[in-house]
């Protein structure tokens, strides 16, 4: 197999040109973002996500709408507000400005009121006879509520495992933070798509609802303390290099001792500090990872399953056969011919 290798040819200044060798087709293959090293683009990359607005809705209360399809959804108050009430917890106020995302796919009802009767969504749209079936207006003479909704699949196998950090619903609040400011930038010219369409709109939408779910989930993680998985880069800056450098060459035979060095702690400390945040050892974790690569280009690549094995850092096929049954209960090669996701 070929490896990659870099060859820095200097121009001028600090100009440079980098010659790639061929890759290997595993490498070729596998997933990685271009560009600093990002250990959240990494796995958001292995999700696929694909967003999609369902509704920009203009209604008047009394209104109620349900979204009961197990998917994750979005809900953006543009102007006036409106109580969500997700299965099995207590309403809440969204007000303008607001972003609600709803990742796991968690069933509820945006509505002027948590009493009323709920109309589906789907039947809304279906029956609003507008453009595309998008534009929705429901309800009676009561406050006008402007807002958009949406929804995100993710065709990675990969992502029902990924998206167990997150929590059923991630509430932004308008008014708050630098974070959201880019985020209401975001939403501006989201709406702006989706209210008033012109060529190239469709492609604008989705980019820019991918370019949300990622602010989003920046907002919630820069606040929430530990256990992040994954995400935990967005917490801890050290932490977030030694997982860049785990994602970047899986194959290395890593040591708690060179990701302490890559972090810059002492190896004590990285320990207990990995640990805390990740919410496992680093061991544990690179493992995890190996496996999750290993899934992922067993169904989207074309590399052999001894090819995989070299490449995320298993000695031989035998070796990571056994450690992905152990894992996931099939072997490799049963798991390329089933479609089923991994949770």
């Amino acid at each position: 197999e070929h490896s990659r290798e870099d060859i820095e040819m200097p121009i001028t200044g600090t100009l440079k040109i980098l010659i790639q060798r061929p890759k290997s087709r595993t490498q070729r293959d596998m997933t990685s973002i271009s560009g600093l090293p990002d250990s959240t683009s990494d796995a958001l990359s292995l999700m696929r996500m694909r967003g999609q607005v369902v509704c920009v809705g203009d209604y008047r209360a009394p209104w109620s709408l349900r979204f009961d399809e197990p998917v994750a959804h979005f809900h953006v108050v543009e102007r006036g507000s409106a109580w969500l009430c997700v299965d099995g917890e207590r309403p809440i106020r969204l007000e303008p400005g607001d972003l609600a995302l709803l990742p796991l796919g968690a069933g509820h009802t945006l509505s002027s009121d948590p009493d009323l009767p709920a109309v589906p969504v789907t039947q809304a749209v279906t029956q609003s006879g507008h453009r595309d079936g998008i534009m929705v207006r429901l309800g009676g003479d009561g406050q006008a509520t402007h807002f958009i909704c949406g929804k995100f699949a993710f065709s990675g196998v990969l992502a029902p495992r990924l998206l167990t950090v997150l929590p059923a619903l991630i509430h932004v609040d308008g008014r708050e933070g630098s974070l959201v400011e880019r985020l209401q930038l975001i939403i501006r010219f989201l709406l702006e798509e989706s209210r008033n369409p012109s060529p190239g709109s469709a492609l604008m939408v989705e980019r820019l609802l991918e370019m949300m779910f990622i602010q989003t989930i920046r907002e919630w993680g820069t606040k929430c303390p530990h256990n992040l998985g994954w995400l935990s880069g967005l917490r801890d800056p050290l932490i977030g290099r030694a997982l860049s450098a785990i994602h970047e060459n899986p194959a290395r035979p890593w040591t708690v001792e060179m990701l302490a060095q890559t972090a810059g702690l002492s190896r004590s400390l990285f320990a207990a500090r990995f640990n805390k945040i990740v919410g496992q050892t680093p061991a544990r974790y690179i493992a995890a990872w190996r496996l999750d690569l290993a899934a992922d280009l067993l169904r989207s690549g074309s590399a052999t399953i001894g090819e995989i094995a070299a490449g995320v850092g298993y000695g031989s096929e035998a070796a990571l056969t056994r450690a992905f049954k152990r894992q996931f209960g099939v072997t490799p090669g049963r798991f390329r011919q089933d479609r089923t996701t991994l949770k």
